[in-house]
């Protein structure tokens, strides 16, 4: 292992740390092993034991089995600070609906059992949990494991993921919001069937459906009372069967509404559901709303945001800044509403295949670089 450290104006040892090749070749099997394997969120039972076989092999840490999720402790006898890392480390689908990691979320394991390896008998001040996530593509995930931020002491937690149409290796950094807050709305509608050649005689929900569709862009233009972008697609519309001899009674729209700050978030979804409910009560129709796959907005505290900058620069290790928020959503945010956070991203390669696609898979060469900047941030 080659490591560079340097002291700062107060003293304190700051390094870079370059994984050792046969480290890096274990984190590379290891994500081929977890690749070979997706799980969607909430049945990652495969993959916790992969992961707890190759920490049980390799480190002597302190290993915990949730069942639902998986962390191990870097403790020190003396250590006054408890600081965290985490991945995540579930699969989605593909365009044929199969289990595949088209996010990355295999690497983002990996990189982290590397940190684990480099650790392994190293004294660094501080007691150190990594902390493997399930579910975060339904935004579960991050909630269950909430309860270990203050069962275990944990006052800083930072987590990263890998970005594709950016340099490869290059740092992505944000003050303050660096991912979007978004969450899911499925209304169900039901009115009173009849036969189409007396739509009077019954209640159509399509027409509450098409006047929400309308006024859904004034809700979006309108700058007050937002404080950032917000934004609502389109996912699914539905009313009644094909059947020419019938007047719908029962419909359902499927929105996803996004927004970069949550309160923001939360104001949109009121507005929705306050008219929803108006239009409602005119045609008498009734209304069932169900909230799906919500994320809070990811959302780097100041403070140590400042801190890792000033980091990254004295080592010297080229970042650039994002304009806006990724507009994609990240479940990490629950955690920074818990304790102080930093989330971050490193270029995949200005031409790698984008997230979600069938084409995609993490980029290996991210592995080394994701560890050495955890463990930058230990010091």
């Amino acid at each position: 292992m080659d490591t560079s450290c340097t002291k700062n104006p107060a003293g304190e040892r700051v390094g870079r740390l370059y994984m050792k090749k046969e480290n890096l070749k274990l984190i590379q099997e290891l994500r081929r092993k977890l690749h070979s394997c997706p799980e969607i969120s909430g049945q990652e039972k495969r993959t916790i034991q992969t992961l707890k076989t190759f920490l049980k092999d390799h480190t002597s840490m302190q290993i915990e089995d949730c069942g639902f999720s998986l962390y191990a402790v870097h403790k020190e006898a003396q250590a006054a600070e408890t600081i965290c890392f985490r991945a995540d480390m579930d699969g989605i689908v593909n365009s044929s609906g199969r289990p595949f990691h088209g996010c990355g979320h295999d690497g983002h394991s990996a990189a982290l059992a590397g940190l684990a390896l480099e650790l392994e008998k190293k004294t660094v001040g501080k007691n150190v949990v990594l902390l493997w996530q399930p579910g975060e593509e339904n935004g579960q995930g991050a909630k269950q494991c909430l309860g270990l931020i203050r069962q275990l002491g944990i006052t800083e937690i930072y987590g990263c993921h890998n970005i594709p149409g950016f340099p490869q290796g290059q740092l992505l950094m944000r003050p303050g919001v660096f991912a979007c807050a978004s969450k899911g709305m499925h209304i169900l509608l039901k009115g009173r069937q009849t036969h189409a050649a007396y739509p009077e005689l019954g209640v159509n929900p399509a027409w509450v459906i098409g006047e929400l569709l309308h006024q859904l862009p004034v809700f979006l233009e309108e700058k007050e009372p937002y404080r950032g972008m917000v934004l609502a697609s389109v996912i699914e519309i539905k009313a009644g069967e094909k059947n020419y001899g019938i007047s719908a009674g029962d419909g359902e729209l499927s929105l996803t509404i996004r927004a970069h700050y949550l309160e923001d978030l939360t104001a949109l979804q009121h507005r929705i559901v306050d008219f929803l409910e108006k239009q409602c009560g005119k045609r008498g129709v009734r209304m069932e709303l169900r909230l799906l796959d919500e994320f809070p907005d990811t959302r780097n505290e100041d403070r140590l945001y400042e801190k890792v900058t000033a980091l990254l620069k004295k080592q010297k290790m080229d970042y650039t800044v994002l304009e806006e928020p990724m507009r994609w959503s990240e479940d990490f945010g629950w955690y920074q509403k818990a304790c102080a956070g930093v989330y971050f991203g490193i270029g995949a390669g200005t031409e790698w295949p984008g997230l979600h696609t069938d084409e995609f898979e993490y980029n290996d060469a991210l592995l080394e670089k994701t560890a050495d900047v955890f463990y930058l941030l230990i010091s």
